[in-house]
């Protein structure tokens, strides 16, 4: 009969027993001899390792311990702490839809590379797999990892080269001009920002007359404006200070004898502050339609001011601090192709300067 010791003990799901000295285990009933001696040693093994796959294929247990998608809401537990309302309404979004249904009642330990890989071949948006992975699987198979349960993440398998639905249309220096030529545009200083700033919509909705600074021709970028309500950006690179080219410093002075005595710097024309871009929309494209341009979201005006900022050889980490990007890989990412290659003359380098010894033989 296998007595219970004062040295006995329960993890989890799992029992330690002692018997001469030997540690025995004792999961849902059935009861096994790890054949070790009892030492805290051994003891801190069996903890640390019956969750590990290899130990139910040792011991024939069937308890596998936490699934992928228990890790997973653990995952979107803790961010919630972190991250705003919207961003966590995605997350849920898109663990409901793309990740519940793969790994329903699956464990760590039973998902492959091979699996990973399956999985990938859903997706036909590659930013919407790039959430999925980066913000949730890939942290709770990295929490699975520290907890004991498996020893290698299955993440090894690049992404799959995925054409993203949403296309960069920027409009052209022409076709800027006529849209902020155009009389019966109500919405002609916001656009004139927007072209020549390249921030986002809701960064440009929020903005107030004490973020303008006309004589040190800066605009301080501090805070965004979604779904109704006036938010501090996401990252730490949205928080920036930008230049305030003469062309935005012209609609901006415009849109001060409108609006100089209010808060906001863009209002509806009833006084109250736009509750989004979405506010926009209906105007924007009846003016696309008017001046005959091709159907294009609002958010193309950042896309166009980065494009004809770099191809017209315009400083890149310039471009990149001006859009608030994390780095200026980012934006050469997504820009890449408006980046001008010329071939430039060859220039003296300081190895001219150096006398080596290898050309002295």
């Amino acid at each position: 009969m296998l007595l219970k010791s004062s040295r006995n003990q329960k993890r989890g799901d799992l029992r330690i027993y002692n018997r001469s000295n030997i540690l025995y285990i004792d999961i849902q009933g059935k009861r096994v001899s790890s054949k070790l001696k009892d030492t805290p040693t051994n003891r801190k093994l069996l903890e640390n390792q019956f969750k590990n796959d290899e130990f139910y294929k040792k011991f024939n247990v069937k308890t596998k311990g936490k699934t992928v998608l228990e890790f997973c809401r653990e995952v979107l537990e803790e961010k919630e702490k972190k991250l705003q309302p919207t961003t966590i309404s995605i997350y849920y979004s898109l663990f409901q839809s793309r990740i519940v249904t793969f790994f329903d009642k699956k464990y760590p330990h039973e998902i492959t590379p091979a699996n990973i890989k399956d999985w990938y071949s859903t997706f036909t948006d590659k930013s919407t797999l790039t959430t999925c992975v980066s913000a949730i699987l890939k942290p709770a198979f990295e929490n699975a990892i520290i907890e004991g349960y498996i020893q290698a993440t299955p993440f090894i398998v690049s992404f799959p080269t995925i054409k993203s639905n949403y296309e960069i249309q920027p409009f052209s220096l022409k076709e800027i001009d006529l849209i902020l030529s155009h009389k019966e545009n109500p919405y002609k200083n916001f656009l004139g920002v927007a072209f020549f700033t390249g921030a986002r919509t809701g960064e440009i909705l929020a903005l107030e007359w004490k973020d303008i600074d006309f004589e040190q021709k800066i605009i301080n970028i501090n805070k965004t404006r979604t779904k109704g309500l006036t938010k501090q950006p996401k990252t730490k690179s949205s928080f920036r200070v930008i230049d305030m080219l003469p062309q935005c410093e012209f609609f901006l002075r415009e849109q001060r004898k409108i609006t100089g005595l209010s808060k906001y710097i863009f209002l509806k024309s009833n006084g109250k502050i736009y509750n989004n871009s979405g506010d926009l929309l209906y105007v924007w494209y009846k003016l696309l339609e008017k001046l005959n341009l091709r159907k294009r979201n609002i958010y193309q005006t950042r896309h166009s001011f980065a494009s004809n900022m770099l191809s017209n050889k315009e400083n890149p980490l310039w471009v990149s601090q001006m859009l608030g990007h994390k780095t200026l890989n980012m934006t050469l990412e997504i820009y890449t192709k408006y980046i001008k290659e010329e071939s430039a003359p060859r220039k003296t380098t300081f190895l001219d300067k150096n006398i080596f010894r290898f050309a002295q033989n």
